[in-house]
């Protein structure tokens, strides 16, 4: 093709999706060149899906939890990778200033009346908002803990979101991210992983169906027969050719703010909180939830939250006195304590620009979302794109591992163009 560097497959990212790609590719074809190009460094390879240490607590920075009844593909790859983890129950609690509402008999009605209407294009906001009136759907929000399904197509929150998971107990999984990732990487080969590579641009390569000229932001550039997109929807917008149009089908994705931030108490504010937190707590205001991690070490998760929570929470996530004092008055006033009740010793934030995705309604030109689905992660020949964003179970590991499955078989890869 060039002088370039070649490779057979170039993979987009080094997140879960990324690293599942090239580990599919490995077991399938193990001769076939890789190449997995992420942008951050070495230590971030994986991307949400990892754990730090916090206070002497190992802490998620974003993937959360498996799901024993759910995420069946998650615990196979853990099984084959003989990765441990732990079972727990997920069980919700409401703190003092608020009245849960039925979540589950909520839900029923809104599908009920979504029956009627089967066809219609709005969003799960425009859709339930009217039917339950503004006072009832603010509390629907506030008592699942969660907005990143308001701007979502209105079928797939009902059928698709798995609202039960906000409402119901279930069985979770608790899995040592970092070693799943390690595990991940050492089967593909870090000689076969470049982090600290910044890709922004992926031409066509003219003289053939398939091949393309991967450029990196520092000069570097690579050729490749194909390549895999294993980002965030921004991304794809600006490397796939002329996902930036807007009539794309990648203009009907979205991205959206999550934030996790943990706190250590001091031990006269941690007896309070193992009273008031005995385990997931829902509150309102832009916490969302707070989840106890390691109580005898008084370490807590003290915000959950998405959209305009994480906004309003931004400006306040550097560890100093202000911020943590800031802390404490939201954590009194969610929990209904006496001022100056609760001192944090320190914080430690987790703030993702897009950590997670969602669907607009769907457009006319698509019968299913199944189909949207098939025809977004083929954008051209030898191009696939991956990830939870691109599948039915958006936000969760299982739809990044799912999203591979479905394109990265042994016919695309020994397909030669």
């Amino acid at each position: 093709m060039t002088n370039y560097a070649y490779y057979d497959v170039i993979i987009v990212g080094g997140g879960i999706a990324g690293l599942y790609s090239a580990y599919q590719i490995k077991k399938l074809s193990p001769k076939t060149s890789i190449l997995i190009l992420e942008r951050d460094k070495r230590s971030w390879l994986g991307g949400r899906m990892n754990n730090v240490d916090f206070q002497g607590v190992s802490v998620v920075t974003g993937a959360g939890v498996g799901r024993k009844n759910k995420d069946h593909l998650l615990i196979d790859l853990c099984n084959k990778l003989k990765i441990t983890y732990n079972e727990f129950p997920v069980k919700k609690h409401y703190s003092k200033t608020l009245i849960p509402i039925d979540i589950g008999k909520i839900i029923s009605h809104l599908k009920s009346k979504y029956n009627k209407v089967r066809d219609s294009q709005k969003t799960f906001k425009e859709f339930a908002e009217p039917i339950l009136g503004k006072d009832v759907y603010k509390n629907l929000l506030i008592c699942s803990a969660y907005t990143d399904y308001e701007n979502e197509d209105a079928y797939e929150t009902l059928y698709y979101y798995g609202f039960d998971d906000n409402y119901k107990s279930w069985i979770a999984l608790g899995i040592p991210w970092h070693k799943l990732v390690e595990k991940l990487a050492h089967k593909v080969g870090m000689e076969n992983i470049k982090t600290s590579s910044n890709v922004v641009g992926i031409h066509k390569m003219d003289e053939c169906e398939c091949g393309f000229l991967v450029e990196l932001s520092n000069g570097k550039k690579f050729t490749c027969l194909k390549t895999i997109i294993a980002t965030t929807i921004s991304s794809v917008k600006k490397l796939v050719p002329g996902a930036d149009n807007p009539n794309s089908i990648y203009q009907q994705i979205h991205g959206q703010t999550f934030l996790r931030v943990y706190g250590k108490f001091d031990k006269a504010s941690n007896e309070i909180m193992k009273r008031e937190v005995p385990t997931q707590t829902i509150v309102p205001g832009p916490l969302h939830r707070i989840i106890p991690m390691n109580e005898n070490k008084g370490v807590y998760m003290i915000a959950y939250t998405d959209n305009d929570g994480a906004k309003q929470l931004k400006d306040k996530l550097e560890n100093n006195e202000k911020n943590r004092e800031f802390f404490c008055g939201l954590l009194e006033k969610s929990l209904g304590l006496p001022s100056n009740s609760l001192h944090l010793k320190a914080i430690l934030d987790f703030y993702w620009p897009i950590g997670t995705h969602y669907y607009e309604p769907l457009r006319e030109l698509f019968k299913d979302r199944n189909q949207f689905i098939k025809a977004a992660q083929y954008p051209m020949p030898g191009m696939l794109i991956v990830g939870e964003m691109i599948s039915r179970k958006q936000g969760w590991t299982e739809g990044a591992l799912e999203s591979v499955n479905a394109v990265v078989t042994k016919q695309w890869i020994d397909w030669k163009c």
